[in-house]
């Protein structure tokens, strides 16, 4: 990581790896950050978008963006982990993190059901104008937390498509892991057979039918069914009733934050 805060802003230079952090950085002077866009190339007539990457190994996600999304002007900088990326592209015809979803699944299958996975994963900032990166890169950076590699989970996550679930990103990892349907949706998930039963949940929640996700799963609809009454019994939920089924799906998403974000908070004390 580039130490800016010993460099001059008035001493930036076409190639210096910190005008991207200059752009980023809300503490920046206005001026500072035009300079940084004209020498990075960027037009500043154009919206922008930052992603927030967190990998073991950027480069290769970065050559798949390049890949995916071709014509796109990328710029990347490791701000610790997660890796920012700067993208001045025209409107996509679809949605980038589908895009990018389905492109990081198909490079990096997901781990064994019920694991929260190592990534890649990615968080993306909304549209903005040039000289208003740092709420994107702030956004990116909290869509992030909603990343996941089980197998259920998006590997890449929108922020503008997160509505009201972006106060999620707020809670603290040791207050989501004492969630009381958490910690006992983890406790079910720790034997073989549990772990079954909340990966056959997890289908449900997002297939909606007992057919539908006995299809998926390739097993009887009454396997499924028999699944899904030991979990009623043990988080003590009617699946048939609207609030218990947003429940399961909440107390589902929250575990998926909380695996994500023990990964995230690791690569923090790992990286300093």
């Amino acid at each position: 990581m580039v130490d800016v805060t010993s460099m001059s802003r008035t001493d930036l230079r076409l190639g210096d790896p910190a005008m991207i952090e200059v752009i980023l950085s809300d503490k920046e002077r206005r001026e500072d950050r035009v300079r940084a866009v004209e020498l990075l190339g960027l037009d500043p007539a154009k919206d922008v978008r930052v992603l927030a990457i967190y990998t073991e190994d950027v480069g290769p996600v970065v050559e798949l963006l390049e890949r995916t999304c071709p014509g796109r002007f990328v710029r990347s900088v490791t701000i610790g982990n997660p890796t920012a990326i700067l993208m001045q592209a025209p409107l996509e015809s679809r949605r980038l993190c589908d895009i990018l979803h389905a492109a990081i699944v198909a490079e990096h299958p997901a781990s064994p059901r019920s694991s929260g996975g190592r990534g890649p994963w990615v968080g993306i900032g909304e549209r903005v104008s040039v000289h208003a990166a740092p709420t994107s890169w702030m956004q990116a950076r909290r869509a992030l937390r909603f990343a996941s590699s089980t197998v259920y989970g998006q590997r890449a996550v929108e922020f503008g498509r997160l509505g009201p679930l972006e106060l999620l990103a707020d809670v603290p990892l040791e207050r989501l892991l004492e969630t009381r349907g958490v910690a006992r949706i983890n406790s079910l998930a720790a034997s073989a057979a549990g772990a079954q039963d909340v990966d056959t949940l997890e289908a449900f929640c997002v297939y909606g039918s007992l057919r539908r996700t006995a299809a998926e799963l390739h097993v009887h609809h009454s396997t499924v069914a028999s699944r899904l009454t030991h979990v009623e019994a043990v988080m003590d939920w009617d699946l048939g009733d609207s609030i218990d089924r947003f429940m399961a799906t909440l107390v589902l998403m929250l575990r998926r934050m909380a695996l994500s974000s023990a990964e995230l908070a690791a690569s923090e004390v790992v990286g300093g």
